[in-house]
């Protein structure tokens, strides 16, 4: 089977493993019952993780260094997430003239679904309520806020289809 790893030596691989699990019991006690995932998931370091409600992982994920989370996340099978990928709600609210931003108090926290067979290209930005479809790409850079299609390549601000996967 071929993973999606950079290779390392053979004496540094039981080291990457080690760490990776290190990485896992972290999140697992930091997010308590909020946390749910199957097998051969890796975080990269420095994971900013605070799902309001939950984070459901599927097999075979990987997220890169310096993921940030705060929002609900639902991410499906064989994923690969980039590093430096935000995922945040639209949760503010702004539409009462009179109150300021920092009295209008918030909305209910919004929720993403990664559906799976996905990559999530470096710096990616998703914000708010979105669905990622199975086998979707999206561009380095992108900014996602809204439903994106399966088997489709997408980026850009706001990220938009530009082409079939296959």
């Amino acid at each position: 089977m071929h993973k999606p790893d950079r290779p390392v030596k053979p004496l540094l691989a039981p080291l990457r493993k080690l760490i990776r699990s290190i990485r896992l019991l972290y999140h697992h006690v930091h997010l308590g019952h909020k946390l749910s995932y199957g097998n051969n998931v890796f975080f990269g370091g420095r994971c900013y993780l605070f799902p309001p409600e939950r984070l459901a992982i599927g097999n075979d994920v990987a997220i890169g260094a310096g993921f940030h989370l705060e929002s609900n996340l639902e991410i499906g099978n064989e994923v690969l997430i980039s590093s430096y990928v935000s995922i945040v709600g639209n949760d503010h609210r702004f539409d009462d003239p009179d109150r300021s931003i920092f009295y209008s108090g918030r909305l209910p926290p919004s929720s993403v679904v990664i559906e799976g067979d996905n990559l999530i290209g470096h710096r990616v930005t998703i914000v708010g309520n979105v669905r990622i479809g199975r086998g979707c790409i999206v561009g380095a850079g992108s900014v996602v806020t809204r439903d994106l299609p399966q088997n489709t390549i997408c980026y850009g601000i706001p990220a938009k289809p530009r082409k079939p996967r296959f």
